[in-house]
């Protein structure tokens, strides 16, 4: 299911769907208590994409993000964005 979702959201950013301007959540690294590594879920503005995934301001801080940390955009989970726009995964017929 993650495999899809990722797939799923590159094929937006080909669609320019992901696009500057556009607020999304993702898990991002931080330093905690004790400089402790942490995943936190932050939510951003993208600056630009790439074919890695995107770079947005996470409250204030730049910082880069993979396809795969992505978890909403504009609120809304991946595939109920797709649905919205209605983009659909290149599935195999059997």
């Amino acid at each position: 299911m993650q495999n899809n979702v990722v797939n799923l959201t590159k094929l937006l950013a080909e669609h320019k769907l992901l696009a500057p301007g556009v607020t999304v959540s993702a898990k991002i690294n931080v330093t905690g208590f004790g400089y402790a590594p942490v995943v936190l879920e932050k939510e951003g503005t993208i600056t630009s994409v790439d074919d890695k995934g995107i770079n947005a301001l996470f409250e204030g801080q730049k910082r880069h993000a993979k396809f795969e940390e992505i978890l909403t955009i504009e609120g809304m989970d991946i595939p109920r964005f797709a649905q919205a726009y209605r983009i659909k995964t290149k599935s195999k017929k059997k």
